[in-house]
């Protein structure tokens, strides 16, 4: 099992700065804080967002350079 200590990342539930640590053990990832003993299983999967069926009524308007008169 690896542990590697996040720099500067502040624990969600004491607030406790520097004290979050990554464990990986084969394929799972969680932090843990040392402080207070919080653990959090990271996401294996994350669903990209949802793009708008209907598109917007805001479009790009391209105006001509001036011709010299």
């Amino acid at each position: 099992m690896k542990r590697r200590f996040i720099a500067g990342a502040k624990c969600p539930k004491c607030e406790a700065l520097d004290r979050v640590v990554m464990l990986i053990s084969g394929d799972d990832e969680w932090i843990e804080c040392i402080e207070c003993g919080y653990s959090e299983n990271r996401p294996t999967h994350i669903d990209e967002p949802q793009l708008p069926e209907i598109a917007d009524e805001i479009g790009v308007i391209q105006f001509k350079p001036r011709q010299p008169k």
